[in-house]
């Protein structure tokens, strides 16, 4: 697959809770699909946007598993039941539903973090956070060959 999210973009959220979508976005999306995607929490913190086959992919595997443990059921309860279908407006926005705000502890300020396949949307100052760690020992230990 191509890597259709890559850039991030910083954003407010309006009153209603509407987001506008980079045009990049927008374009990606339209261009893979109907312009739709799947918004849920992201186990870590922040919101995470599927593409429509992935999600579908992702509900595959999460059902397949003949007897889940207690975690895996609490993980189905966040991802499944919190995730919205997201159809973006004339203008490019979408609107994040109360519940996946909350659980994001999402405020005024927010960022798009592209993640190549997918993207996240980040409380602005969570995010900002995010920024200072040092994750050299992550990676690391995810033995991944490449320059940083």
């Amino acid at each position: 697959m191509a890597n259709l999210f890559i850039q991030s973009a910083y954003r407010n959220l309006d009153t209603k809770g509407r987001l506008l979508l980079p045009p990049e976005y927008r374009d990606a999306l339209l261009a893979a699909g109907d312009g739709s995607f799947w918004l849920t929490i992201g186990l870590y913190g922040g919101l995470k946007a599927y593409m429509p086959a992935d999600w579908e992919a992702i509900v595959e595997k999460l059902n397949s598993v003949p007897l889940p443990s207690m975690k895996l059921s609490h993980v189905k309860t966040k991802l499944l039941g919190l995730a919205q279908r997201m159809v973006p407006d004339a203008q490019g926005r979408i609107r994040i539903p109360q519940p996946l705000m909350r659980a994001a502890a999402l405020g005024k300020d927010v960022v798009l973090v592209g993640m190549a396949d997918k993207f996240e949307i980040w409380d602005q100052a969570r995010f900002d956070a995010l920024l200072v760690e040092d994750v050299s020992d992550e990676v690391a230990a995810c033995h991944l060959d490449i320059a940083l």
